[in-house]
């Protein structure tokens, strides 16, 4: 079984009250109720604040340094420092400087309290963009002390929790923020959803992590996501070669991460099933993703792939015409997976609509699920959500056409209109 990827890289995101080209707000004030930076100390941190003011903070940069090289500094002169490094290296996009300028902010004994949530908050966020996952549980257990979680901490604590091992506390945590976002209507944050569907997985409870993985990617179509749950569906028991198929294509669809071997059973289906047009298109696409090469034994198939491509597209007139003089749809469900295969669309469409008037199908449901496939290739999202619906009756297929659905609506946007 694989593991669906986890974003651990997390976009800086940074807690409303972080300035980024003007000095820390009363930070060198005369308040006699309030600490002080030392004179030497103030003198380079006033030039600082200027060229701030004026958006030269290379200049800014120059006279921090200049205050940290004075001597016998006070706590509270290191806090103001790391104050102004902090926004100057935000300012920057020096977001490494920045996670070690927070971090000295939010271990310092002069932290104010009413910049505690905001310092914690910035430390998490930047410590989870560097990777520093114990500092990221660290600050994130402090603001968990203090009240709810900032869905913005939410997500990288969890996941700091899980490559920590402690899989039980990153669950908590994600489940905690998924139930606030669907009480409030949100989207659920997308990092959150990873953290539940791995630990769901890692539990082998894989229909809970099916439905996970469906929220993510009607939410956000991540193809990563959308390999683990066509993966999921390939180990439905029963599966056929004409349904794995169908998995496959969508596989292509939806561009999901495939394995060399996952393209080498695509190769043995679709010869199977008779379909060279699609072995070609597959064989061709791992290709051009760099999975396959001319040399290895499925990219070592395309030429005599392509060989039998020829002569299926030379015999494909004749085959209409035979499929639409029958009286059954047999053929015509047949002749619209091969005008599939070819990217050939309304053909496609028109021939399972055939297929379906005429009736006499061994498989009733093979006609609406490629007649779905088909709109979706000609771009009519919603008429193909209507064709799945007819796939009924058949565990198997209704989980497939479930999964085109999946793809149709977001397409369309049926997803983000009913959030």
């Amino acid at each position: 079984m694989k593991m669906p990827f986890i974003r651990t890289a997390l976009a800086v995101w940074l807690a409303a009250g972080t300035v980024l080209v003007a000095a820390p707000s009363g930070a060198l004030a005369a308040d006699a109720a309030a600490p002080t930076v030392s004179k030497d100390v103030a003198k380079p941190l006033v030039a600082a604040q200027t060229a701030m003011k004026a958006n030269d903070l290379p200049t800014a940069l120059t006279h921090v340094h200049e205050a940290q090289a004075v001597a016998n500094r006070t706590p509270f002169d290191d806090f103001t420092i790391n104050e102004f490094l902090a926004n100057i290296a935000i300012g920057m996009k020096d977001y490494k400087t920045a996670a070690v300028a927070y971090e000295a902010m939010a271990d310092s004994p002069m932290l104010p309290a009413d910049k505690k949530v905001t310092t914690l908050t910035n430390a998490a966020l930047l410590a989870s963009n560097e990777n520093q996952m114990a500092n990221v549980v660290r600050y994130g257990e402090q603001l968990q002390a203090m009240g709810p979680l900032d869905p913005k901490v939410a997500a990288p604590l969890a996941v700091a929790y899980y490559n920590q091992g402690d899989t039980a506390k990153a669950l908590a945590v994600a489940k905690l923020e998924l139930d606030a976002s669907t009480a409030a209507g949100k989207v659920p944050n997308q990092g959150v959803l990873d953290i539940i569907a791995r630990s769901q997985l890692k539990q082998s409870d894989f229909a809970a992590a099916a439905i996970t993985l469906e929220t993510l990617v009607q939410n956000f179509g991540d193809p990563n996501d959308w390999a683990q749950l066509i993966d999921l569906a390939f180990t439905t028991k029963g599966l056929h070669d004409l349904d794995a198929l169908d998995l496959y294509r969508l596989r292509l669809v939806v561009d999901a991460t495939t394995s060399v071997d996952d393209y080498a059973i695509m190769v043995q289906v679709t010869t199977k099933q008779g379909y060279p047009g699609e072995t070609v298109a597959m064989l061709e696409h791992g290709l051009s993703k760099g999975v396959l090469n001319a040399g290895d034994k499925a990219g070592s198939a395309l030429p005599a792939a392509r060989q039998k491509e020829a002569e299926d597209k030379r015999s494909l007139p004749a085959f209409d015409t035979q499929a639409r003089a029958r009286k059954t749809g047999d053929y015509d469900v047949k002749l619209a997976e091969t005008y599939y295969g070819y990217a050939r669309y309304p053909e496609a469409e028109e021939a399972a609509r055939r297929a379906i008037a005429k009736g006499g199908l061994k498989d009733p449901l093979e006609a609406p699920l490629v007649l779905g496939m088909a709109l979706i290739g000609e771009g009519k999202n919603t008429e193909a959500v209507e064709a799945f619906s007819h796939v009924t009756g058949n565990p198997i297929q209704e989980k497939i056409a479930h999964l085109w659905t999946l793809y149709a609506q977001r397409k369309y946007g049926a997803v983000a209109a009913a959030q």
